[in-house]
């Protein structure tokens, strides 16, 4: 790790504790409830906020970075509200915490961030940062956003829409079920994807993943090799291939173990543009933009609380 990631430890006294009382099917309010407890019990102040709507939210999270009386920026929910919360601290100077309560929780998977919302509080005292790199994505028309995890398109984009949709089982085996159905609608889209502006690769195309980090869907291991430090994305592209194929090698792409599955092949690059016709994009689990799409790497504009060293 290089100098650009490292920081020092963070005195935690006072946080703004931002809750999607959505998530993980209303669990997020107790979870919130819990930490604004265990926060009190060790003496830190916590300011609460909770928005009417997504735009609400931002601001309050927004107005939250910039007060100087705020310690870090702490996130209770799934990787949905964290996507939120990194729209207006990404690049600043306050820390993000994370208080894992949603359904895939990639986030808090990737920093090792505890399930159990105590501890994860404790982490939050202890006040242990890193700078970590973030994707931004663009479109023609102006439009960006950052993502913490993975951007995609193509049938895992359409597989995170029906997961969105499926109220229940939670975590990976939702996304599963989610495939499973997806399955019927199983198809390639003519694609063209550019790497670093070098020669456009043009192919059908049945997924495409742009990784800052190695999971999706509650822990699918789709780029298995990527590194929030290292200043570049894993790309996993998953080429033309039969029904039946996808069927008995899904296990292999999502768990990472696709070296000899000869459809799926992986690149690493700063930038990376996809043009792939009639497909909208996710990233963190949320619907970004349609496609055509180009993600740049901001290095060290993530800003994390972690677990001790």
């Amino acid at each position: 790790m290089s100098d650009t990631y490292h920081m020092p430890k963070r005195d935690i006294s006072r946080i703004a504790l931002l809750t999607n009382p959505a998530a993980g099917k209303g669990k997020a309010v107790a979870a919130s409830e819990a930490a604004a407890r265990a926060f009190y019990k060790y003496g830190v102040d916590v300011v609460r906020i909770s928005g009417s709507s997504p735009e609400a939210s931002r601001n309050l999270a927004r107005e939250m970075v910039q007060d100087d009386s705020i310690d870090a920026l702490v996130a209770c929910g799934g990787d949905g509200l964290i996507s939120l919360a990194l729209q207006e601290q990404a690049g600043s100077d306050t820390p993000l915490g994370i208080i894992p309560a949603g359904t895939g929780n990639d986030h808090a998977r990737e920093y090792n961030i505890p399930r159990d919302t105590r501890r994860a509080v404790k982490t939050i005292v202890e006040g242990y940062t890193t700078r970590t790199d973030l994707g931004i994505m663009r479109t023609d028309d102006g439009q960006e956003r950052y993502f913490g995890t993975i951007a995609c398109a193509g049938f895992d984009s359409l597989v995170t829409d029906r997961t969105n949709k499926i109220p229940w089982p939670s975590g990976q085996p939702r996304y599963m079920l989610a495939i499973l159905i997806e399955f019927a609608n199983f198809h390639s889209i003519p694609t063209r994807i550019t790497l670093d502006d070098g020669q456009p690769i043009e192919e059908e195309v049945t997924l495409c993943a742009i990784g800052n980090t190695k999971t999706y869907g509650g822990g699918m291991q789709v780029c298995p090799d990527a590194d929030h430090y290292d200043g570049l994305f894993d790309i996993t592209v998953l080429s033309k291939i039969s029904r039946s194929k996808a069927v008995l090698n899904v296990g292999k792409v999502f768990s990472g173990d696709f070296e000899d599955v000869k459809e799926a092949k992986k690149y690493r690059a700063r930038k990376v543009r996809v043009e792939m016709p009639g497909i909208n994009s996710y990233a963190d689990g949320d619907k970004y933009f349609p496609c055509p799409i180009e993600c740049e790497i901001a290095p060290g504009a993530g800003y994390y609380i972690v677990p001790r060293p």
